[in-house]
């Protein structure tokens, strides 16, 4: 019997809680926003766990935050400079290719030096795979996006070399309630594609709803953007399972099309 695959945009939250906040520790929940992959937790980063506290956090992946657009709330990061931000296309752009800005103003927050900032944050329609990421394949599912104002204090992250399969990578994600976290995961496919664009990452990382755009990261100190979160495609997206064909989380690389776009 042939399995359908299952694509939902979604990324998941968490493997590391960091010292401070609220731990929010993954287990399998039923539904579209069940944990579908169980990541491998390699602690590869010089941060040992138990010991990664909020400095630590802010000097290595402080430059990760939360976008809220139009109803939506996904997860985005600067990026070569403290007034862009990378993140998933269909965290910007909504089913009919509109810009989610027309259903509600589009902020990011982020933490700087102990406080909260929510800057305004325009999608700009010439930065991204596609407005209409619902109908195209998934390493079109990238945006950049400008702040109304450089966000500074933060270092942004850097574009980093592109993945190869086996590679390490950090997903991590902040928000003003949940705090800040971090999971330590695989890339385990980048997968060629026919129009010279991003390529597609496939990965072992967590699956939950509610973080795509996420950066797909380097481990260590220097930590640079490889790729973009966008999703999960599962057979069984009700259940916790292993990396497999038809069980993964999948992102776009951060190069050719995506790389230009932020260099612009």
């Amino acid at each position: 019997m042939t399995r359908r695959l299952t694509w939902y945009g979604t990324l998941g939250y968490t493997l590391l809680a960091f010292a401070g906040a609220t731990p929010a520790l993954s287990s399998p929940v039923t539904g579209p926003d069940a944990t579908v992959v169980v990541g491998r937790d390699t602690r590869s980063s010089a941060l040992p766990p138990g010991e990664v506290g909020k400095s630590a956090f802010a000097g290595s992946w402080g430059a990760t935050g939360t976008i809220e657009c139009g109803g939506m709330r996904s997860t985005g990061q600067l990026t070569g400079r403290g007034d862009l931000v990378t993140t998933a296309a269909h965290a910007l752009y909504d089913e009919n290719g509109q810009s989610r800005a027309a259903s509600g103003a589009c902020r990011f927050i982020i933490a700087v030096g102990g406080t909260t900032r929510s800057i305004d944050l325009e999608p700009d329609p010439t930065r991204c795979g596609s407005t209409r990421p619902y109908g195209m394949a998934g390493h079109h599912d990238w945006a950049v996006g400008r702040l109304a104002e450089p966000v500074t204090g933060i270092r942004p992250y850097r574009l980093g070399m592109p993945p190869s399969p086996g590679q390490g990578i950090v997903v991590v994600s902040y928000s003003p309630e949940r705090g800040r976290t971090v999971d330590h995961c695989q890339v385990r496919e980048v997968v060629e594609k026919s129009d010279g664009g991003p390529r597609e990452i496939r990965t072992d990382c967590t699956g939950r709803g509610g973080l795509s755009g996420a950066a797909y990261l380097t481990t260590g100190p220097d930590p640079a953007i490889v790729g973009i979160h966008v999703g999960y495609r599962s057979a069984t997206p009700g259940s916790a399972a292993p990396y497999s064909s038809s069980h993964y989380t999948f992102g776009t690389t951060a190069e050719r099309r995506f790389k230009a776009a932020v260099a612009d």
